[in-house]
C-alpha cells in the first residue's frame, strides 16, 4: 500500500514482507518514549515475539529511500466486546498472548504502541497507521481496533488521575490530550481506564539513575517521562505503574 502525506511518496507495508526492518522499528519505538519504558516488565520480556509469531500485524512507514519513518506494533486478540472483558493493559495482553491463549479465535486488533520518527511528525502519520490498521481489522473480520492508549500530555500533570486527566477538555470540548483527540476524531470511543497496563520494579539505585535526583526514602517519586509517581519501597526497590486509556475503533 502506498499513501502520499507530503512531497515524497510512502510505503505502508507490514514487517512479515520487510523483516529487515524490525530492527529499526525497535529503535523508533525506543526513541518515542523515556528511557525506562524499554526495562524489564512482563510484556517487555516479551516483545520480541511481535516480531515472530505477529509480524503480520506489524505495519512500517518508509520514505522514498526506505527508511523507516513511522511504525505501529500489534496482534489479535480474543475479546468480547466489554468494558469488564478488557485485559488489564499492554502487559497483560503481551503475557497473555505469548504464554496463554488470548490470540487464539481473534475478535479484535489490539495495537500497542504507534511511532513516528521525529523528522517526519506533523505529517498525520499516526492517523495513517490508525486507519491502516482499522482497515486490515476489518478485512479479517474483526470487531475493530482497541489500544491501552499512552496519553502524550499526561507525563506533564503526574500527580493528576488518569480518571481525572481524561475528563479535562479543551475550550472547544475536545480531549485535553492532543493524542485522545487524534483518536476521537478518527471514531474512536473510550472504554476504560487500564491503571496498571505496565509495571516495572527495578532497585532505587536505578530509578535514581533515570530521575537524576535521589529518592532517599520511601514514597512517590516524580520521575521525568512517567505519567504517575514512581513508588519507592522499603526494601530497596522502586515500581512505577503506568495507567493507559483504553480506546475502541470500531469498523
Amino acid at each position: 500500500m502506498r499513501a502520499s502525506t507530503g512531497p515524497a511518496e510512502l510505503t505502508v507495508s507490514r514487517l512479515s514482507d520487510a523483516p529487515g526492518l524490525a530492527d529499526a522499528a525497535d529503535r523508533l519505538v525506543t526513541e518515542n518514549m523515556p528511557a525506562f519504558m524499554t526495562w524489564e516488565s512482563p510484556g517487555n520480556w516479551r516483545w520480541h515475539h511481535l516480531h515472530g509469531s505477529f509480524a503480520t500485524h506489524q505495519l512500517c512507514v518508509t520514505d522514498g529511500r526506505g527508511t523507516l519513518v513511522a511504525a505501529a506494533h500489534g496482534l489479535p486478540v480474543r475479546w468480547n466486546g466489554t468494558a469488564d472483558g478488557l485485559p488489564a493493559g499492554a502487559d497483560d495482553v503481551l503475557v497473555g498472548a505469548v504464554d496463554g491463549d488470548l490470540a487464539e479465535r481473534p475478535t479484535a486488533l489490539c495495537l500497542l504502541s504507534v511511532s513516528v520518527a521525529a523528522s517526519h511528525r506533523g505529517r498525520r502519520l499516526p492517523e495513517l497507521l490508525l486507519r491502516r490498521a482499522r482497515e486490515d481489522a476489518s478485512g479479517a473480520g474483526l470487531r475493530g481496533l482497541v489500544i491501552p492508549v499512552r496519553p502524550t500530555g499526561k507525563a506533564r500533570y503526574p500527580l493528576i488521575p488518569m480518571a481525572e486527566y481524561v475528563r479535562w477538555r479543551t475550550p472547544d470540548g475536545l480531549p485535553f490530550d492532543p493524542w485522545l483527540r487524534t483518536h476521537l476524531r478518527l471514531g474512536a470511543e473510550r472504554l476504560a481506564i487500564a491503571e496498571r497496563s505496565l509495571v516495572i520494579r527495578q532497585p532505587v539505585a536505578r530509578w535514581e539513575q533515570a530521575a537524576g535526583f535521589p529518592m532517599p526514602g520511601p514514597g512517590g517519586y516524580v520521575v521525568p517521562g512517567a505519567l504517575a509517581p514512581v513508588q519507592a519501597d522499603p526494601d530497596g526497590s522502586a515500581t512505577y505503574t503506568e495507567p493507559n486509556v483504553w480506546m475502541f475503533h470500531p469498523v
